[in-house]
């Protein structure tokens, strides 16, 4: 700190006072494009992944709810394993079953990895109108707007 104080003694009054202008215009500006601008820039990316995160929580709120006032009344009653059923729906319905695990005959785990979420909420309606209910259900969103399922399915009325 010493050598550098003596350098700047060493300099004329004009040069000293030009590197104190230098100094009071390069301090500003390095705490502005340093600091200032990327937390700003932080700042705003979150809020707009905040804002998409909350319409999409919106859309599936809103799909849930319509899911919940179009039940239909049952056909006929569905025979076979509700694992085996849900895997040939899900594949009419262009969905793929990452899991599929019988918990007896009457009840079964379903997984999708990844989908479109009005599609599975469409394959789940339609088990529904074959008898199947939905005992579980859990969508976790990604962020490329697709969600991840997994779900318990129970034959209706057992």
């Amino acid at each position: 700190m010493s050598s550098l104080l003596l350098w700047y003694r060493g300099r004329s009054e004009r040069e000293q006072r030009l590197l104190l202008l230098m100094l009071a215009v390069a301090i500003p500006l390095l705490l502005w494009l340093l600091v200032y601008r990327p937390v700003t820039g932080a700042l705003d990316a979150a809020w707009d992944r905040h804002r998409d995160a909350v319409e999409r929580h919106g859309r599936v709120l809103a799909a849930v709810e319509a899911m919940k006032g179009a039940r239909q009344p049952v056909a006929a009653p569905i025979t076979g394993e509700i694992a085996a059923l849900a895997g040939e729906s899900a594949g009419r319905s262009g969905l793929t079953l990452s899991a599929a695990a019988a918990q007896g005959p009457d009840r079964a785990s379903v997984s999708i990895g990844a989908g479109e979420p009005r599609a599975m909420l469409a394959w789940l309606r339609g088990l529904e109108a074959q008898g199947i209910a939905v005992e579980d259900l859990r969508m976790t969103p990604a962020p490329d707007g697709s969600v991840a399922l997994t779900a318990v399915l129970a034959r209706r009325g057992r």
